[in-house]
């Protein structure tokens, strides 16, 4: 649209934040009948059954959190929120849609195979880092169902950064990204991973691009790794990429209601995800930044590492826009649409 002709990129053309419609020859004849049905006839009855039943699994996951915090051996804690999460988020996206997740390890080395499984991808463990693109809060939902991770909200100056809740992460893609954390609650990265080391309290998640895309490209990703008080030397590095084909409706999410956004995508019989994660053996290491590494040896140079691997992985191109371009895009957009904004207080 040319009214949000700013917000297009004009080194790729790409408008990353506008919601995604499908192609013009889906658009027309008989499928465009198809999906007229789908969306106004069968799709509002499915998702009512859906809501009902995602009502439920809610109300059993606060039930399994509660019993949670009385816990107090950090193992035993972990290994009960793990089994528990995992199970729950999984079943809600089964009950969403997502019936498969095409997941495979993959090898950026030529004449290397790909897994479709993560066994030789090493194990994720508490305190370790998962590094990925962000375009719905499905990926939340999936990250929780694999790894039951600590979510982050990150400082766009300083890329210092606070732990949030599950419900928070799922509900920050509707937000507007806050240009800055409250000093006192923003911390290195290197003393939230270290606390989820201690506590057992699983990987944690960065999203660098701080805001949802629409799928079709990448964010500016922030430095997380150029401050020094950033790198905890015994955290390893994941690399994930997400994408969502889609037919007639995209489960990626940028811009408007996520209810009404959540509400189409429960309407649809069924939904797609695509996942793919790095080979550990071809993923950056910590230690071998500029920090720690070993005099005589080149240093890595850490976010640029990371930037060439998720491209790649992703095989998205990267703008030039930001999430504080995205913040000032849902300004204008809310304003002109003249619908609610739930903006978080900075």
């Amino acid at each position: 649209m040319e009214k949000y002709s700013k917000w297009r990129d004009s080194g790729t053309g790409i408008q990353p934040f506008l919601q995604p419609v499908p192609a013009r020859t889906q658009q027309l004849g008989l499928w465009s009948a198809i999906s007229a049905v789908k969306s106004y006839v069968l799709g509002p009855l499915v998702a009512v059954v859906r809501f009902v039943a995602l009502g439920a699994t809610a109300v059993l996951a606060s039930a399994t959190t509660a019993i949670g915090t009385l816990l107090v051996v950090p193992s035993i804690r972990r290994g009960w929120t793990r089994c528990t999460q995992s199970v729950l988020a999984r079943l809600a996206l089964l009950i969403v849609g997502f019936y498969t997740i095409d997941t495979k390890t993959i090898s950026l080395q030529k004449g290397r195979r790909t897994s479709a499984k993560q066994g030789n991808n090493g194990a994720v463990k508490s305190g370790d880092i998962i590094v990925a693109n962000h375009a719905s809060y499905i990926d939340i939902l999936y990250l929780v169902a694999k790894y039951s991770p600590v979510f982050i909200e990150i400082d766009n100056a300083s890329t210092y950064a606070r732990p949030i809740s599950l419900w928070a992460a799922l509900a920050s893609p509707a937000r507007q990204t806050p240009a800055l954390l409250p000093a006192k609650e923003a911390r290195p990265l290197r003393d939230i991973t270290e606390a989820a080391r201690l506590n057992c309290s699983g990987p944690v998640v960065v999203f660098p691009e701080n805001a949802t895309s629409n799928g079709r490209a990448l964010l500016q990703l922030l430095p997380m790794f150029e401050d020094a008080a950033n790198l905890d030397e015994k955290s390893n590095l994941h690399i994930l990429a997400f994408k969502y084909p889609f037919q007639s409706f995209s489960p990626a999410y940028s811009v408007g209601s996520q209810l009404g956004h959540f509400f189409g995508v429960c309407c649809q019989v069924y939904n797609l995800l695509v996942v793919r994660i790095l080979e550990q053996d071809e993923t950056p290491r910590i230690r071998d930044s500029a920090v720690f590494c070993d005099t005589g040896n080149e240093p890595v140079d850490l976010d640029e590492a990371v930037k060439e691997k998720l491209l790649q992985l992703s095989r998205l191109r990267m703008t030039k826009l930001t999430a504080m371009d995205k913040r000032d895009f849902l300004a204008f957009y809310y304003k002109r649409t003249k619908k609610g904004y739930a903006q978080q207080s900075i």
